[in-house]
């Protein structure tokens, strides 16, 4: 309870501060179904974490993904004991765990984490304190033990106590292996946020890749964990090289999705990079380009998840006008 609080009183500031800045650079928008008057990307986003039904997913023998609290989580059974990528919400913990052993009969030892982010790690104090492994790139256990804020977006969170912290930190790649399954973690450099990890489970044809993709959302692009769309790119072109047709891709949020599926998410991601790059280079400010609506073609197909066309667009400007970027 006093984490919850904690959480609520950090979200407070940070609303207003939202708020001021979007009034103040006349950018704030009412989207249908998206962020209302006075809400923020990660109110609307909470509210729809909270209320959305836990599903659980088969991927195949032994493997399960769980959707509707937070971040996707994935679950992997062996003999003995569950393993786990990513935790979730700290208000859903309960009902997620209960579910995970529904599914696998076999206690949760080691979880997983892609990244930092509230909503895939929410779940860590509950099964740290359990006594659960916990497992991450290395820059992850840095966010989460100092207090942390996502540009546009509202989110202000941290710090986590010492059992939510992972114990096991690696830096480009590790292996893991669960039962049948091997576990490659592979971090291809800053891209969501500077502590991303890719999960490929072998020979289950598995890719696990949080929030360098969301189904079928615009994802939110955290700056100030050293995010960009240019790493964003980079990424998903990595891992695309690395799965195949029959490879089942579990998104950060969202169903089930095919490699088919995150090469035309990839897509729409060059493209807006591109017109909003057009618009840089014609000496566009941050207001005009996303009164340009570059992103306009793709919204009715990614637009319709808690982060608005407009603050995408804003997120995608910043990274490139502010990095000096020229592309990868």
């Amino acid at each position: 309870m006093e984490r919850v609080l904690q959480k609520m009183r950090h979200s407070t500031a940070s609303i207003q501060a939202l708020i001021l800045a979007l009034l103040v650079t006349g950018t704030a928008s009412h989207v249908a179904g998206q962020v209302g008057t006075g809400q923020t990307v990660i109110q609307k986003a909470t509210e729809q974490f909270e209320n959305s039904p836990l599903k659980t997913t088969v991927l195949g023998q032994g493997l399960f993904m769980l959707s509707g609290d937070g971040g996707d989580v994935t679950a992997i059974v062996d003999n003995g004991s569950t393993l786990i990528i990513d935790s979730g919400m700290d208000t859903r913990v309960a009902e997620l765990s209960d579910a995970i052993f529904k599914a696998t009969m076999r206690p949760v030892t080691r979880l997983v984490n892609t990244h930092w982010h509230f909503d895939h790690t929410g779940g860590n104090v509950f099964f740290g304190s359990a006594g659960v492994t916990i497992i991450a790139q290395e820059n992850v256990k840095k966010r989460l033990s100092s207090v942390q804020n996502v540009p546009f977006v509202g989110l202000r969170d941290g710090h986590y106590p010492p059992e939510a912290l992972s114990t096991i930190n690696y830096s480009s790649n590790m292996t893991l292996h669960q039962g049948p399954q091997q576990l490659t973690l592979v971090n291809y450099g800053p891209a969501h946020t500077d502590g991303d990890t890719v999960v490929y489970i072998s020979p289950a044809n598995v890719a696990v890749v949080g929030d360098i993709f969301s189904n079928h959302f615009y994802p939110i692009i955290d700056l100030e964990s050293g995010g960009s769309i240019d790493g964003m790119i980079h990424s998903l072109g990595e891992i695309l090289a690395r799965t195949d047709e029959q490879t089942k891709i579990v998104p950060g949020h969202g169903p089930v999705a095919t490699r088919a599926d995150l090469e035309e998410y990839r897509d729409m991601l060059l493209q807006v990079r591109q017109r909003i790059m057009d618009l840089i280079t014609a000496g566009k400010t941050i207001d005009e380009a996303v009164a340009a609506a570059p992103t306009k073609q793709f919204d009715a197909k990614w637009g319709s998840g808690y982060l608005p066309p407009n603050v995408f667009a804003q997120m995608v400007f910043s990274s490139l006008a502010y990095s000096g970027s020229t592309g990868r």
